[in-house]
């Protein structure tokens, strides 16, 4: 008997084993499904990513070229504009919106000028510069006024010593 219950035992073993093998088989190639599945889907990823970021690169070397020659459209167009404004067609939309940049132009100029902090060492110069030349300039008359008079005295003393030598 105890060698039956033996044989049963090992065949229930042997059976448990084998199914339990047969189990962790199934199991173990299931899972390397998965993996082969989410590998290929990995690569396939990567390929549509490549193909994707190629697609972004050219669409925004379009996307440069569009505004540059959008850029160089509106150049031309400001252009043509100023030309037809300066034939001076007084009638014109161009000619009077030319004349309006202008005038915010100048305005805005002015408004510069005023707001412009005036640079009181600039200005100081400035004044020094013009006393020293101003105190140049009295000197160079008080010279001259001296030489004048000097002439003065002289032809004056020559008159007198002609008209006594007579």
């Amino acid at each position: 008997m105890l060698k039956e219950i033996s044989k049963k035992l090992t065949m229930k073993k042997t059976f448990f084993t084998t199914q339990l093998e047969g189990f962790f088989n199934s199991i173990t190639q299931e899972y390397q499904t998965i993996i082969h599945e989410l590998e290929v889907e990995k690569r396939v990823l990567a390929e549509k990513i490549t193909k994707l970021e190629k697609d972004v690169d050219n669409l925004v070397e379009i996307k440069k070229k569009y505004e540059k020659s959008d850029q160089i459209d509106k150049r031309r167009i400001k252009e043509l504009q100023s030309s037809l404004a300066s034939s001076k067609n007084v009638h014109s939309g161009a000619y009077t919106e030319n004349l309006q940049q202008e005038n915010e132009s100048l305005k805005k100029a002015l408004k510069d000028l005023k707001e412009a902090p005036r640079d009181d060492e600039e200005t100081d110069a400035l004044k020094a510069k013009i006393k020293q030349l101003q105190s140049y300039i009295s000197k160079g008359a008080s010279a001259y006024n001296d030489s004048l008079m000097s002439e003065k005295k002289e032809e004056i003393i020559k008159e007198i010593s002609e008209s006594l030598k007579k």
